[in-house]
């Protein structure tokens, strides 16, 4: 991991003031690269761990063109590793802001447009998701976790956050629920320590947010 990590920083030297060069004359191109390294550099950790991935429901991610709203627990580091690699086209997180300032980690978020929320701040946290609803209108697929951290218990899920679901029905977009399996055995449950365990990530059947009531959108 160490050695990867290395590497990855000196990829990163060359390939991100390269993405940004794109980025001038063709924003898409600069999109691409960035999707591209990202997905790399997380299917590359992913081998690392070792893990036994299942994917079931790859028949709901949005085709080419389409965005939607990932809605999913929160177990642990893995299940963004487990995750980003298999989506077909630009997708953002909803991420702590304390995350944005490291080195590598907040460049390479921030041009793959994830967004970070000030969880103490409810008036930014406000303008965080407004600019999320944004995103999804203009075509890239939002993953936001409801609980707003870690669970630290398989198979339970913290309350969710007010406003979760609002990435979704103020863009208008289908909400795709996904339940991610074992995540937490990868890493968060031994720290420091990387063990390799079986991850099962479900994408279930898109839930259409248009043309509903009020009362069914609260």
């Amino acid at each position: 991991v160490i050695i990867a990590v290395l590497i990855t920083i000196i990829e990163t030297l060359f390939v991100f003031p390269f993405s940004r060069l794109v980025g001038l004359f063709n924003r898409r191109g600069q999109d691409l690269i960035s999707l591209r390294f990202v997905q790399y550099k997380l299917k590359v950790c992913r081998f690392l761990c070792g893990a036994n991935l299942e994917y079931v429901g790859l028949e709901y991610l949005p085709k080419k063109g389409e965005s939607v709203v990932y809605i999913s627990n929160h177990r642990g580091f893995f299940d963004i590793i487990a995750t980003y690699p298999i989506f077909p086209d630009c997708t953002g997180f909803v991420a702590k802001k304390e995350m944005k300032p490291w080195p590598l980690i907040g460049w390479w978020m921030s041009s793959v447009y994830c967004l970070f929320l000030d969880r103490k701040d409810r008036r930014q946290g406000i303008a965080t998701i407004l600019e999320g609803v944004e995103q999804v209108k203009k075509g890239i697929s939002m993953w936001i976790f409801p609980e707003g951290t870690r669970s630290k218990v398989e198979g339970e899920m913290l309350p969710f956050k007010h406003g979760s679901f609002k990435l979704a029905t103020k863009a208008g977009a289908p909400i795709v629920p996904v339940a991610i399996n074992g995540s937490g055995k990868i890493f968060d449950d031994h720290v420091p320590i990387i063990k390799a365990g079986k991850v099962r990530v479900e994408f279930m059947e898109p839930i259409e947010t248009k043309g509903l009531s009020d009362e069914e959108l609260q």
